[in-house]
């Protein structure tokens, strides 16, 4: 009897946490689009830094970057005016917390990306270190977000940093090509897997 009672307290948590975990999903739907941009805008620009052995592109890099800041912010603008004129109802806690609004996980992924840019501004990171830390960073988050909404992204995130670890021990000048790509399309399969975990 105590058994069964356990069981069943077992099965309606797993399947409490696999509802939340299909909340979640449904409410970062907005936020799929942006790991598309920022995917896309890393394989380009390791595209354009393989390109610069032979041509100065430094400038079309710099443009890809500020296309991936303005599409984020259009992206981020039109969520927030679809959650507003949506009529979706939050309760008072989900408000309060942040939960009812996926604009807020957007949050501490623009911290760090803020974070890394002043310390490559202030010269705190050697230009050369500075796709390391990017992609160290890129791996912790994949690993951050896997621990809620999947266990492929946790493995996601383990391969990159196992990468970005054998780069920059070994390979350390061929890192900005490399894990800027890798990062790039690590970005482009979490869409895709959040995507398709979401239907």
């Amino acid at each position: 009897m105590q058994t069964s009672k356990q069981a069943d307290m077992t099965t309606t948590g797993q399947q409490q946490l696999e509802n939340k975990r299909k909340d979640w999903l449904r409410e970062a739907q907005g936020l799929i689009p942006l790991l598309f941009i920022w995917g896309a805008e890393w394989v380009f620009s390791a595209a354009v830094d393989f390109a610069l052995y032979w041509r100065d592109l430094d400038w079309l890099k710099q443009a890809a970057f500020v296309t991936a800041v303005v599409a984020s912010l259009i992206q981020i603008w039109g969520m927030r005016k679809s959650l507003g004129a949506g009529g979706t109802q939050v309760n008072v806690d989900a408000e309060r917390t942040g939960w009812g609004r996926p604009i807020f996980l957007v949050l501490p992924g623009a911290m760090l990306i803020a974070a890394v840019a002043l310390l490559e501004a202030i010269g705190a990171v050697n230009p050369l270190f500075a796709p390391i830390l990017r992609a160290f960073l890129l791996a912790i988050g994949f690993v951050q977000v896997g621990l809620l909404l999947g266990r492929s992204l946790i493995y996601l995130g383990l391969w990159l940093f196992a990468l970005t670890a054998i780069m920059s021990v070994w390979y350390l000048g061929y890192s900005d090509v490399i894990l800027e790509g890798m990062g790039g399309i690590s970005l482009l399969v979490s869409g895709y897997m959040l995507r398709v975990w979401a239907r």
